[in-house]
């Protein structure tokens, strides 16, 4: 999950070891601060070898 800033720089997303929730908790946080529309978009997938 990516969320992003429509208005700044301001970016969250669970690339690192932070969770869905933790990231939409932030955008909510950073939403109420500021006023400034929050979107987002799904990460691709890990892509997964097989044998």
């Amino acid at each position: 999950m990516y969320k992003y800033c429509l208005e700044c720089d301001w970016q969250a997303s669970t690339a690192g070891a932070t969770t869905e929730a933790e990231v939409s908790e932030q955008a909510i946080e950073h939403f109420v601060e500021t006023g400034h529309t929050i979107d987002s978009m799904r990460l691709p997938p890990p892509v997964i070898l097989e044998n």
